[in-house]
């Protein structure tokens, strides 16, 4: 009893109200919330058991992480298996990947299967979290519950924004479902799940203004960014539309504390969100394969203004419920997003489309709680005849969902999938390696091939590298041109295998614009399924050469076919004239180069330049520079053999960004406990 009456009370606290939740409303919402938890494990309880192998995703990627990320969570490592290296902070959004190798290590099962789990928990908490926000800030579990079914069973956005073609029969796709279990949407509706209970613990560091909000607020906000680029962005827009509405005689003062509790969020996850991190992303978002930040962003950023101010004029004749007002602006945000990038092809935010996951969790709530009003002086029997229609569909679509899940979810051997044989074939190669589309992000999750390919394009930290992957894909208007264009940057990156995918095969991308360009011309090292793998002459496997200094290429190509001085680096790596610099790693920081080096030769290393990346030949520190390739080279002082060490300490940036994340860490652990001694020493 005192644990349940200690629970209570805090939950009133929360809420910030003079009136008590009663123990009635109480047992009524853990009755809701055990039928919402029931409803969803229901209907996807076949992620818990079958590995589904869905090999159109990213969900080889992060197992990949998982698999072989070891101390690098912790630590300044460099990742020497996708985009010729990058530093590991680089690779992707860390929570999920750690959340993988964690119920691995706990449960035993396979990395897939943990994946799966962790899926079918996010498809599960997600309804949870919106009920409790919703019942905490509404004081009306029915209607809450009510909010929270819409949001498991329908698809509101499939009417305003179609992901194909309109159908109203769309508005019962089992979307969320898709996202999670086929597609690629995990990371993003795991920090979407944590939105709702972080509204709520803003909303209450607003209004009491006390550590023990302001702390879990945080803690909050940094999970979210450490689950998904969007969880920050999920974060702002909701703060803004409840700083609009929210005690607004205290506006700057609210202004202030979100302002300070996001900083601090910040600090805490600043080494997986670094300024250069961030700059990666903004340029990858201008590189073509979206709609980046340009002049008509502003014209999106000013429509979506005029509403915000029309509905300032008229919302509050129709509401003066400052939570209701909330729920209107943050479904008038999100919708906005995708609704302006269908319709008016205009966008102030990467990636509009996929906010249609807020937008449907908005749209729920304002459904609901829209209706409310009138529902409130509907008399009891049509009350009654509604609730009894709206179960009727609820379980029409339970039943549904459940059919849908069942023939998604079924159990699949992950190694017949050409991703796992191909990945198994070019692990023999024992260099670097081209793969397409889908077997590129799943290669890693079952060996540890060196990629040219591989990483998360959205965050590529060389652009001339995701250049040269486009290039290969496409690098001509005829199969020869592609071939020749194709070989040069192959070559360039120290590629010696490259895999490519048929019309006819099993990988789902099918990339490559002419599949046919190397046949005649390399040699077949194996074919299966309409993929062939080729073998790329090399002189050598290494990663490190010995070139005339003048070879380095200096000035980043313009476009893919723009070859010339990557061509006369290419003949320099094959002149047998020039010694042959033998190249081993020792871990993953730290590498060793031994080569007999003459004048007016330099050392290229086919690894993406850092500035974290410094060099010693024969003792003494030289210099490591960047080429035009985003390449790393350098001009030893040494004549004769030369050992060369590279060590990675991710540069200053990254090391100060650690320093300042342990602090804010140490922050939120020490400070609650300092105040305590205190308070405990002024009683005393």
């Amino acid at each position: 009893m005192a644990v349940s009456d200690w629970a209570i009370r805090r939950v009133d606290e929360l809420h910030g109200t003079q009136v008590p939740i009663q123990r009635r409303e109480w047992l009524s919402a853990l009755a809701y919330a055990l039928a919402l938890l029931w409803i969803n494990t229901y209907v996807c309880r076949d992620l818990f058991r079958n590995p589904t192998a869905y090999m159109n995703s990213m969900h080889g990627f992060w197992i990949a992480l998982a698999k072989h990320a070891g101390s690098n969570w912790l630590q300044l490592n460099w990742w020497p298996y996708w985009g010729c290296g990058l530093p590991f902070q680089f690779t992707y959004a860390p929570l999920i990947p750690v959340l993988i190798a964690a119920w691995t290590a706990v449960t035993g099962v396979s990395h897939i299967l943990a994946f799966q789990s962790i899926a079918g928990v996010v498809y599960c908490l997600s309804p949870l979290t919106l009920f409790a926000m919703a019942w905490l800030l509404m004081r009306a579990p029915g209607y809450a519950f009510a909010a929270a079914l819409c949001y498991s069973l329908l698809s509101p956005t499939q009417l305003i924004v179609p992901d194909a073609a309109f159908s109203w029969s769309s508005l019962w796709d089992a979307r969320r479902l898709y996202l999670l279990a086929v597609w690629d949407d995990l990371p993003h509706l795991a920090a979407l799940s944590l939105l709702p209970v972080a509204i709520l613990f803003l909303v209450a560091s607003l209004d009491r203004r006390r550590l023990r909000w302001y702390i879990p607020t945080v803690v909050l906000i940094a999970l979210m960014a450490l689950a998904s680029e969007f969880g920050p962005v999920e974060i702002i827009m909701a703060a803004i539309c409840l700083l609009f509405v929210f005690h607004r005689e205290a506006l700057w003062r609210n202004i202030a504390i979100t302002l300070a509790l996001g900083a601090c969020a910040y600090a805490v996850v600043l080494p997986f969100l670094s300024p250069s991190l961030l700059l990666a992303i903004s340029r990858a978002s201008q590189d073509g394969r979206e709609r980046g930040f340009n002049v008509g962003s502003f014209t999106a950023l000013a429509i979506v203004v005029v509403g915000w101010v029309i509905l300032s004029q008229y919302l509050p004749r129709w509401t003066t419920d400052w939570k209701l007002q909330f729920l209107v602006y943050f479904a008038y945000l999100t919708a906005s997003v995708p609704i302006l990038a269908q319709y008016l092809h205009r966008q102030f935010l990467p990636q509009p489309t996929r906010y249609k996951a807020e937008m449907e969790m908005a749209l729920a709530l304002l459904l609901v709680f829209g209706l409310r009003p009138w529902l409130q002086h509907v008399r009891f029997p049509l009350k009654v005849a509604i609730g009894f229609l709206l179960l009727a569909l609820a379980a029409e679509q339970i039943v549904s969902h459940r059919h849908y899940a069942k023939a998604i979810l079924v159990q699949r051997d992950i190694t017949q999938t050409i991703e796992y044989r191909t990945a198994m074939q070019v692990q023999l190669l024992g260099t670097r390696v081209m793969l397409p589309g889908s077997i590129a992000p799943w290669a890693n999750a079952f060996t540890d091939v060196s990629q040219f390919s591989g990483a998360a394009w959205s965050e590529a930290m060389n652009p001339v590298q995701q250049l040269g992957v486009d290039a290969v894909y496409n690098g001509g208007a005829t199969a020869e041109e592609d071939a020749r264009v194709s070989l040069v940057w192959l070559r360039a990156f120290g590629v010696g295998g490259i895999a490519i995918s048929g019309p006819n095969s099993q990988e789902y991308w099918k990339p490559y614009a002419h599949p046919n360009k190397f046949d005649g011309l390399l040699p077949v090292l194996w074919r299966a399924d309409d993929v062939t793998i080729y073998q790329v002459p090399q002189r050598s496997a290494s990663l490190a050469h010995v070139v005339p200094a003048a070879a380095i290429v200096t000035h980043p190509p313009a476009v893919a076919s723009d070859v010339a001085e990557i061509e006369a680096y290419g003949q320099a790596l094959d002149d047998r004239s020039l010694p042959v610099a033998d190249m081993r790693w020792d871990g993953t920081n730290r590498m060793f180069v031994r080569a007999n080096i003459s004048n007016g030769q330099a050392v290229s290393v086919q690894i993406s330049y850092h500035p974290g990346w410094h060099a010693r030949a024969n003792g003494h520190t030289v210099p490591l520079r960047a080429d035009g390739l985003g390449l790393m080279w350098l001009a030893p002082d040494c004549q004769g053999s030369c050992e060369l060490e590279l060590d990675y300490d991710g540069g200053w940036e990254l090391r100060l960004s650690r320093y300042i994340s342990f602090a804010a860490l140490a922050m939120l652990v020490l400070l609650p406990l300092g105040l305590a001694l205190l308070r405990r020493q002024r009683r005393l």
